[in-house]
């Protein structure tokens, strides 16, 4: 124990000298507010923005219902003479649809794919149903059928329910990623500093000279860069925690979704980070530890930040695919915080999260132990 506690004390020395090292363990969690509250804002404004009036352009004269029915669609039409004055128009940006009307058939040129387009083509579809609508209620009102009996058989209205929201789902999904993020890319470069920087500067050779079994340098490494990701991880939830209950006060997407941060969500969400910690470190000690160069190194480990985003995406797109996920490091830890902090909490899930990353993380010490006593690995490239 002596000697793993004198490896961890030189070890951390060393983290908290390194200017890279000590930013990416102390100051990366500061942008899991920044990007929570710009989510949230980018989220807010989309929902609650000012209606948009679409100019249309149109080869006919509105008649004055239909004019009405316009207005309340948010359109504007503008008429033009002819065909090629409304596809130029279309190119010049100066409408966004245009419609081409022959005797009664309506024909809406329109990019759906765009946004903008995509509004636009809703709107038209909205009043040309709606004008369709009165016309047929001319028709019956001519031959003396009650348009009531037509058009009013049932009666509906909508009540909104608190639950899920979509974007209010994806602010809670980036402020648990760049959380995870935060621990990945502190352990990242406390790692590359201590396996190929000491084996670049030649000082492994050196201190393998001393009375050490290679099991307890493996483990004081270990056991300080996860100390380092515990740092980050700590200032992380705080600072999670409050961007997030500072969002929901104040931006009208996340009032009504059904989360809530208690004291069994930060236990919960503490034990999964801090099996992740373990499992991080133990992987990139494994990873770093094949390579010459502390170049090397972080060009070796930069794929492992970029897998953390693939959980992001999916959760994104709403996909969540079978239960053999929960057996996966990275993705497990993603998923099951995100259902802590919905309030949905899987105690199966949370088990298996927690004991397969602490099972991966004793198969990975035991091979980084394994690696260390092969001089191929210690001493390779020097």
């Amino acid at each position: 124990m002596r000697n793993i506690k004198i490896t961890i004390k030189k070890e951390l020395r060393g983290i908290v000298r390194d200017k890279k090292s000590l930013f990416m363990m102390a100051l990366t969690p500061i942008f899991i507010p920044i990007f929570v509250f710009l989510m949230a804002y980018i989220y807010d404004g989309m929902i609650n923005k000012e209606a948009i009036i679409y100019k249309v352009g149109t080869n006919y004269t509105p008649n004055k219902i239909e004019k009405e029915i316009i207005e309340q669609n948010n359109l504007q039409l503008i008429k033009y003479q002819n065909v090629k004055e409304l596809e130029e128009a279309y190119h010049k940006k100066e409408i966004t649809s245009y419609i081409i009307k022959e005797n009664n058939s309506y024909s809406i040129y329109n990019n759906s794919e765009s946004e903008d387009g995509s509004y636009a083509g809703m709107y038209i579809t909205n009043y040309l149903e709606s004008y369709n609508n009165y016309l047929g209620g001319i028709y019956l009102s001519q031959n003396n059928i009650n348009a009531q009996l037509v058009y009013n058989n049932i009666s509906y209205n909508i009540i909104e329910l608190e639950g899920d929201s979509m974007l209010g789902n994806e602010v809670i999904n980036m402020a648990i990623i760049f959380t995870i993020m935060a621990i990945t890319l502190t352990a990242i470069y406390a790692t590359t500093d201590a396996t190929a920087g000491e084996k670049e500067r030649g000082t492994l050779e050196t201190l393998l000279t001393y009375p050490i079994k290679s099991s307890e340098l493996i483990l004081g490494k270990f056991l300080a860069i996860t100390i380092s990701s515990i740092i980050t991880l700590i200032i992380s939830i705080i600072l999670m925690i409050i961007s997030l209950n500072l969002v929901k006060d104040n931006f009208e997407i996340l009032k009504g979704l059904a989360f809530n941060i208690n004291s069994l969500t930060i236990i919960l969400t503490f034990i999964i980070l801090l099996t992740y910690s373990f499992f991080i470190s133990g992987l990139c000690i494994a990873i770093a530890s094949k390579t010459k160069s502390f170049k090397e190194a972080q060009s070796t480990l930069t794929p492992v930040s970029l897998i953390i985003c693939i959980p992001m995406f999916l959760q994104m797109l709403d996909i969540r695919p079978g239960s053999y996920l929960n057996f996966i490091p990275i993705f497990n830890h993603s998923f099951v915080l995100n259902d802590i902090f919905l309030g949905n909490i899987n105690t199966n899930n949370i088990l298996i999260t927690t004991i397969t990353s602490i099972i991966y993380s004793l198969i990975l010490i035991y091979i980084i132990i394994k690696e260390y006593k092969s001089e191929k690995i210690l001493f390779d490239g020097n």
